[in-house]
């Protein structure tokens, strides 16, 4: 018998898993350059950072090709574990003389046969032609990775998009932000500084993929509109200066985006605030939302 046949969440947890940690060593590597001094910045560009990061890329292809291909294997799983055996039947240890064996020591089907696996029994997802294309594209660029020469094209800003995009595909829009969160909280060491301040600095990951691809093409992995002018949060802004810093970026925006809207929502910290229209006293600055403490959310005075 073939015992411990694992579930679809368990193949979707180990996907997502290796979907984050290829997120979390390209966001690190910009937030270690970011947090140095200005005239260090100003003196070496990101473009040479990733060019030295080449390996941290090269491992990045591999994480993410992982996480697309423990995907399909969950989506296998929901109809049978047992159709990602690679053996013949004829091998299997089902018949009554046999002993038992674990499933996880058989051997499992990968590439061109999990493919077409998975399009024979999905259901949740659409195979389409550029579902199945972006998978391909993913998997040529893994080989490239492992079996290739040491230079590889493969840059920051495309690995973004691709990590995003399977994101998209299977959990759906905007899902990466919120499993990036979740995953963080279960670090054991978070909170230990201030768990409100810490679960804010979330805003950097977002800032880190405005950064990397744009805010145009960002849009297309925020389950948000994000159109409207941009508007500093009162709930991250007051928790962040209050305790350690100067908080800058702006995530909130008006709710729905009209004139007359009287709510803000943080992209953020997902949380709604009621403002005030009403001009900002500072010629300099044309606001009109401001908080219920009159700060303006514009510039913040």
């Amino acid at each position: 018998m073939i015992i411990n046949l694992p579930s679809y969440e368990d193949f979707e947890n180990v996907s997502k898993e290796c979907l984050i940690q290829s997120f979390i060593l390209l966001f690190k590597v910009y937030d270690n350059y970011v947090d140095h001094d200005d005239d260090i910045v100003s003196e070496i560009s990101m473009d040479d950072v990733w060019e030295y990061n080449k390996g941290t890329l090269r491992t990045c292809i591999i994480l993410l090709h992982q996480g697309i291909e423990t995907y399909m294997k969950g989506i296998v799983a929901k109809t049978t574990p047992l159709l990602l055996l690679e053996q013949r039947r004829s091998d299997w240890p089902t018949l009554p003389t046999n002993e038992d064996k674990d499933y996880d020591v058989m051997f499992t089907i990968a590439g061109e046969n999990l493919l077409n696996t998975f399009c024979a029994v999905s259901n949740d997802i659409a195979t389409t032609s550029d579902l199945i294309n972006f998978i391909e594209g993913i998997r040529k660029k893994r080989n490239k990775a492992i079996h290739g020469a040491s230079k590889i094209s493969i840059s920051a800003t495309s690995l973004i998009h691709d990590i995003l995009k399977a994101y998209n595909y299977f959990f759906g829009i905007g899902e990466w932000f919120e499993d990036l969160k979740k995953f963080s909280y279960k670090n054991p060491l978070f909170g230990y500084i201030d768990w409100e301040f810490e679960s804010l600095l979330s805003y950097r990951y977002l800032e880190f993929v405005e950064s990397t691809i744009s805010t145009r093409q960002m849009k297309k992995y925020i389950n948000f509109d994000m159109n409207g002018r941009r508007y500093f949060c009162p709930t991250c802004k007051y928790e962040i200066d209050r305790k350690f810093g100067d908080l800058q970026s702006k995530w909130a925006y008006l709710t729905p985006n009209k004139p007359n809207s009287n709510k803000v929502y943080c992209i953020n910290c997902g949380f709604e605030s009621e403002v005030i229209r009403k001009d900002c006293e500072f010629d300099c600055c044309k606001g009109n939302v401001l908080d219920i403490d009159e700060k303006c959310l514009t510039c913040f005075t």
